[in-house]
């Protein structure tokens, strides 16, 4: 999967932007003889994540289907978290990831950028100690 180079600071890696959505898919594997029901939590232009049952072993590749669509994809499994499941569509031409990869690049940089370069502002997150209110109710508080 083209991932652009993991940040410090823990900022978005994917190379895509991913919607959230919330729409019902299948798997197919075994020739589509064998199908597995999921749920699509959010999907890009390369990739999406599922919500898939912990027992449910998946392939490594596969086709993909979401709802009722005549589109299936090829995809595969990168990676597998208890219910989370990411999938990385193999349809995606290599030209394709590059030039999202470099579109979400030059948003990234643009995010980013310091007062006085180029015109870009610099977020900042500012520490504040928690209301007394919440901390009361904390076990490790009292």
């Amino acid at each position: 999967m083209a991932v652009a180079q993991p940040n410090p600071d823990e900022t978005e890696r994917r190379v895509a932007p991913r919607t959230r959505i919330f729409k019902r898919a299948q798997i197919l594997f075994n020739n589509r003889f064998s199908t597995v029901d999921c749920i699509v939590r959010n999907i890009s232009a390369t990739g999406a994540l599922l919500t898939i049952d912990m027992a449910v072993p998946l392939p490594k590749e596969f086709e993909f289907r979401i709802g009722d669509e005549d589109q299936i994809r090829p995809a595969k499994l990168v990676y597998r978290r208890e219910l989370f499941a990411g999938i990385h569509f193999l349809d995606v031409a290599q030209d394709q990831e590059d030039e999202i990869s470099i579109s979400s690049s030059s948003r990234l940089a643009a995010k980013s950028a310091t007062p006085g370069k180029e015109g870009g502002a610099e977020l900042r997150i500012h520490a504040r100690p928690l209301p007394c209110s919440i901390t009361s109710r904390l076990p490790w508080a009292r």
